[in-house]
């Protein structure tokens, strides 16, 4: 007997498949103020990732694209899209892959910037090789079709796993963070400011780091998922799923008060206790020893994993041997801190 989620499933591939092979006005794009793609890609041992981004996407709902890549130098590992909905299984023929993603149910579709997949390739030989997107359809949620005109082309190069060059940001040079910053950007689960600046000292709210950590862990978003927060109306739109895949897979805690509180600024405290929960699912290490001249101020529910975290290498003190419990992270201690997790996993 085949059980409902299977059925579901089906019914989804189904309706993306209708989705894309139909649509209901289809058109080509090639204004300059209409849908274009970017591509950029990261060294990491011997994969190499590469996130396609789209710009300037109007109420985008779901897609369909063809990737061409060096079947000699390359092999396609693994595909993961940027946005909760349900992926068809990548299509791969020689050197081609064929991929396509679909939100479900009556909801509007992404706008402006989007990171639609994040594409991982296994290096087979050493060598600068071409990767090229193509034949892309994009559909809205009223199912109007459109076809991309332009080929996003970008040309991967062979190297150590150290972050191109070509990302800067105007605020960054000299910053203690700067390398992990663009490895982090690259990656695609954070991104900067549009005058040009990434905000490095600015500090994060408990959305801006659910988002991060579920973006970069990859921990599954449920469509429609309900959760029951006093303040849920509170919640950004764009942080919404990430909050609740971060209260449902438990690294985030709502308050005793029923609130989640998406606009407070995130603590060190609360940040340890993230990282902690999101490495192992455990309470922290109950018989670690601190030795932080600030020991005392830490909470006792966050000394386990306060300990667990630098025990692990996920969190440091700040100057003056003090771990700041209270002090608010900043984006590019949270950037620095999630880094080491996926390192460290």
């Amino acid at each position: 007997m085949i059980d409902i989620k299977t059925i579901c499933t089906r019914l989804s591939f189904l309706i993306l498949f209708v989705i894309l092979s139909i649509g209901v006005q289809d058109s080509a794009h090639a204004a300059a103020d209409e849908p274009t793609l970017s591509l950029k890609s990261v060294n990491s041992g011997n994969e190499i990732i590469v996130t396609v981004t789209g710009e300037q996407m109007k109420d985008l709902y779901a897609y369909d694209m063809r990737l061409t890549f060096d079947a000699s130098k390359l092999k396609f590992k693994k595909a993961t899209s940027g946005s909760n909905g349900f992926s068809i299984e990548p299509i791969v023929k020689n050197n081609e892959v064929r991929i396509a993603h679909t939100r479900v149910g009556k909801t509007a579709g992404d706008n402006g910037t989007v990171q639609m997949v994040i594409v991982t390739f296994e290096q087979k030989q050493s060598g600068d090789s071409g990767l090229s997107v193509h034949d892309v359809q994009l559909v809205d949620s009223k199912l109007n079709k459109a076809t991309l005109k332009n080929t996003a082309v970008l040309t991967l190069k062979s190297g150590d796993g150290k972050p191109s060059e070509q990302l800067q940001f105007k605020d960054i040079k000299g910053h203690w963070a700067q390398t992990s910053i663009l490895r982090a950007v690259e990656l695609g689960w954070v991104s900067g400011y549009q005058n040009g600046t990434f905000g490095p000292e600015k500090e994060v709210t408990r959305a801006e780091f659910a988002t991060m950590i579920i973006r970069a862990t990859g921990l599954p978003i449920t469509e429609g998922s309900q959760l029951k927060l006093s303040d849920g109306n509170k919640i950004p739109s764009w942080a919404k799923p990430y909050v609740e895949a971060s209260v449902n897979s438990g690294i985030l805690k709502g308050y005793e008060d029923g609130t989640f509180k998406p606009s407070q600024l995130i603590t060190r405290a609360e940040m340890a206790a993230i990282v902690v929960r999101a490495l192992d699912g455990s309470a922290g290490d109950t018989n670690g020893q601190l030795s932080f001249a600030d020991t005392k101020q830490i909470s006792n529910w966050a000394k386990p994993f306060v300990a667990s975290a630098v025990r692990n290498k996920l969190m440091s003190g700040r100057a003056g041997n003090r771990f700041a419990p209270s002090a608010h992270a900043t984006r590019a201690e949270s950037v620095v801190v999630i880094l080491s997790l996926l390192n460290h996993k």
